[in-house]
């Protein structure tokens, strides 16, 4: 065979075999994405823990070892699937951010927004971290560390940009767990108010982020007019009778 030919072919060969892998992982991902769908629709009709490992790779129509293939335990499968669930939501928070021009205060809005259509369009997803929270202890901390880098990487954005009071690291990092926490509260305030019509998603969300704003937000020097992003009103206008 001509050199030249033995090199064509075998160059052939190389590139036969890089598109076999790339349809590997292909087929891969897509098995790993059907077996992460089916768990949750499992764990949304009768909770994770009630659902079996055959249940849910008939669900995903794969065999059980291949399902133990890919994850290895219900542990890790439980792992994989808060992890693409916090993935999701975040996307969806990011997507929704106003411009860069918005104050703290306006993402935080439109975050919480999102935050709570979410969850009402997926009432499953608050009963599986309940679950994860009391039998997968180690997996809930760390999606909640994860969380808490996200709310310190924003305070500490605006206080930077001055749309903020000065804190230092410590304190950024206590006030992430007070704005996390907020998130369950506000979830548990969709159910009822006490026996009391629920008043809305922005209302709601509006009278939250009238009780945070002074304690957060940057203090004006003397006689300094700053506007409320609420109403478009100064300090001085608001303190007129």
């Amino acid at each position: 065979m001509p050199k030249n030919r033995a090199i064509r072919t075998g160059t052939l060969h190389r590139k036969s075999g890089a598109t076999g892998r790339r349809a590997g992982y292909a087929r891969s991902r897509d098995t790993r994405a059907k077996i992460l769908a089916a768990a949750l629709a499992e764990a949304s009709e009768s909770g994770f823990y009630k659902a079996s490992v055959a249940r849910i790779a008939a669900r995903a129509g794969v065999a059980v070892g291949v399902l133990n293939y890919h994850f290895g335990s219900r542990e890790e499968l439980l792992r994989e699937l808060t992890g693409s669930l916090v993935a999701d939501l975040l996307s969806r928070l990011h997507v929704a951010e106003p411009d860069e021009s918005a104050d703290y205060f306006e993402r935080e809005r439109a975050g919480l927004l999102v935050y709570l259509e979410y969850l009402r369009a997926n009432p499953a997803y608050v009963r599986l971290a309940d679950e994860v929270k009391l039998h997968e202890p180690e997996v809930y901390d760390a999606a909640v560390a994860g969380w808490l880098e996200v709310f310190v990487a924003r305070l500490r954005a605006d206080v930077e940009r001055g749309t903020l009071r000065p804190m230092d690291e410590r304190e950024m990092a206590v006030q992430a767990h007070f704005l996390l926490g907020t998130r369950h509260f506000l979830v548990a305030l969709m159910k009822s108010v006490d026996g009391r019509p629920y008043p809305g998603d922005e209302a709601v969300v509006d009278a939250y982020l009238a009780l945070v704003r002074d304690g957060l937000r940057r203090r004006p020097d003397p006689g300094m007019s700053v506007p409320d992003t609420r109403r478009g009103e100064t300090e001085e206008e608001r303190s007129r009778p």
